[in-house]
């Protein structure tokens, strides 16, 4: 399985909401992608962690990092792959989607 189906499938488990994957190759030289999802509460961030965690490395990815964990905008950090997931208030006060306007977007629909 591919760390980006990993991922999505994942947050649909968890019912993540406006889900946007960016495409950062040529921007970042540190990551390819970057997916921003939203969620309900403190607590699926937490799942969301979670289960990321577990499927990355039973499928042989690596997680570099987890910041944010318990808070209201978590960030993994799968090496090719970095995944922003927010609670709705705390994404809409950040606005981080601004940053990246000029960088080509797919909307994920679950």
């Amino acid at each position: 399985m591919e760390l980006r189906e990993i991922i999505l499938e994942n947050l649909s488990r968890i019912k993540a909401l406006d889900v946007l994957d960016y495409d950062m190759r040529g921007f970042s030289p540190f990551y390819d992608e970057m997916i921003i999802a939203s969620v309900d509460s403190e607590r699926q961030a937490t799942a969301i962690v979670n289960y990321l965690k577990e499927d990355a490395l039973n499928n042989g990815f690596t997680v570099r990092g987890v910041e944010g964990e318990g808070t209201e905008w978590v960030l993994i950090d799968l090496n090719d792959i970095i995944v922003s997931v927010f609670t709705k208030e705390e994404r809409e006060r950040l606005s981080l989607e601004k940053i990246y306007l000029e960088r080509p977007c797919k909307k994920i629909e679950f």
